[in-house]
């Protein structure tokens, strides 16, 4: 398996009134074509501040170290405009509330188009057309009528696909899924995990994983990363960390999973 993502001792720093403090703390992992990476670990992990250093997202201010490449184009240090360019063509993010994410002043199409038009330079009709395809590829229903839709007219479940949608329309070749999935109930879960898996194998585009939940990591990822405190306190095959795990926070994680078995008492 090609790499596609290579972090290296990734560190993440903010300045504060008391001085410089280290959010992400000597990250390393790679993401192959074709391939889902797991990030897990509890809120303020440093598991969002990864990826937004990866896309070049972080909020004014912070400091990066260390290296991230994708495809050999070292990310970090690199100037917005360049940034721009790779944003939504060959890497992009679907964030964890769809609702915030989406512009209510505009139609589902027009936001899709946008993206589309800014890195394929194609008229507003032929945008249209892709964003309608790419509807249907995450199966929202009626997607001819539905594109002209506003946010607020869908599900929850649905903006997501929407999201998802705009992520790939451009067939990026790294995909980051940052908690896509946390406000959703159990069956549109479900439903989420099983779209993205198989896009993944049809467009072979590589994917970053985040959540708090190593369930749902268990049933998606190939190799996870686990996360503490902005450090990385374990990584290895999604196989080894379920069977195996190595550290006492991994295996604090996994019995803090409910089983169907456990006993109830009352």
């Amino acid at each position: 398996m090609s790499e596609l993502l290579v972090v290296e001792d990734l560190t993440v720093t903010f300045p504060t009134t008391r001085g410089p403090v280290d959010v992400v703390k000597g990250v390393s992992f790679t993401v192959g074509r074709d391939e889902t990476v797991g990030i897990v670990g509890e809120s303020g992990s440093g598991k969002s501040m990864t990826s937004l250093a990866i896309m070049g997202l972080l909020p004014r201010g912070a400091t990066t170290g260390g290296s991230v490449r994708l495809d050999g184009v070292e990310l970090l240090g690199a100037a917005d405009r360049d940034l721009r360019r790779l944003r939504g063509d060959q890497m992009s993010m679907v964030f964890q509330d769809p609702l915030s994410s989406l512009n209510p002043y505009y139609t589902v199409g027009l936001q899709i188009d946008e993206v589309y038009r800014a890195h394929r330079g194609r008229s507003r009709r032929a945008a249209r057309e892709v964003a309608i395809k790419a509807l249907e590829q995450v199966g929202l229903p009626d997607a001819g009528r539905r594109v002209d839709h506003y946010p607020h007219q869908f599900s929850g479940g649905q903006r997501q696909r929407i999201m998802i949608a705009m992520a790939l329309v451009c067939s990026p070749a790294l995909l980051i899924a940052d908690e896509p999935t946390t406000a959703l109930d159990v069956t549109v879960q479900a439903q989420i995990l099983r779209l993205l898996a198989d896009l993944r194998q049809q467009t072979g585009t590589g994917m970053i994983f985040i959540t708090h939940d190593l369930a749902v990591i268990s049933s998606i990822a190939t190799r996870v990363l686990v996360m503490r405190a902005g450090e990385p306190v374990e990584y290895g095959t999604a196989e080894q960390v379920f069977a195996e795990p190595r550290h006492d926070y991994t295996r604090m994680l996994l019995e803090s999973i409910p089983r169907i078995d456990d006993e109830v008492t009352t």
